[in-house]
């Protein structure tokens, strides 16, 4: 009887070690070297629902302003960064540089500056029941340098009543364009 536990046991706690999930990263540590120098690095999760992980520019998922802003019609599909245009030395005031509304599209161009070895977490709001804010968050390594980035926010468009409100672009609640 207790070799039946024993063998019930072991596998009762294979099966539920089993439901854990691995994610397996590898990452340069060496940016400057001739020959890339990886590092493996493994995350194991104990639900997959705590699997939340966010690498490079990317959209942050699911928040709950891109939820308020689906109530205007505007689903938050894309976000791209070009890579840094050109080493400045001292930052400018971030600004739109082109708004392209199609009938199921729209796409919102920004210059934005900040560290040139940084990446972006973008999200996107509506507030005033009028203005879209872009919104960025900046991470990574920190250099003596400043670069403007292109950023490109695209989404796609329901014709829902709020979304004729909307007249206004901003860029983290600052640099507020008008849309048309």
């Amino acid at each position: 009887m207790k070799r039946l536990v024993l063998i019930i046991s072991f596998f009762y706690l294979n099966f539920i070690g089993a439901q854990n999930d691995s994610i397996f990263i590898r990452k340069n540590i060496e940016p400057y070297a001739d020959k890339p120098v990886y590092k493996t690095d493994t995350i194991i999760f104990k639900n997959p629902n705590f699997r939340n992980i966010l690498i490079g520019n990317t959209i942050l998922p699911q928040t709950s302003n891109q939820q308020g802003a689906k109530s205007y019609g505007l689903f938050f599909e894309e976000f791209n960064v070009k890579d840094c245009l050109d080493n400045e030395s001292e930052p400018k005031p971030n600004k739109i540089i082109q708004i392209t509304k199609k009938k199921n599209e729209w796409v919102i161009k920004a210059l934005v500056y900040t560290n040139c070895c940084q990446d972006f977490l973008a999200d996107v709001s509506v507030y005033n029941d009028n203005t879209i804010n872009i919104m960025f968050t900046n991470y990574g390594m920190y250099c003596f340098c400043s670069c403007p980035f292109e950023i490109t926010y695209k989404f796609r468009v329901e014709p829902f009543d709020g979304l004729s409100k909307i007249k206004f672009v901003s860029i983290n609640g600052e640099a507020t364009t008008k849309l048309e």
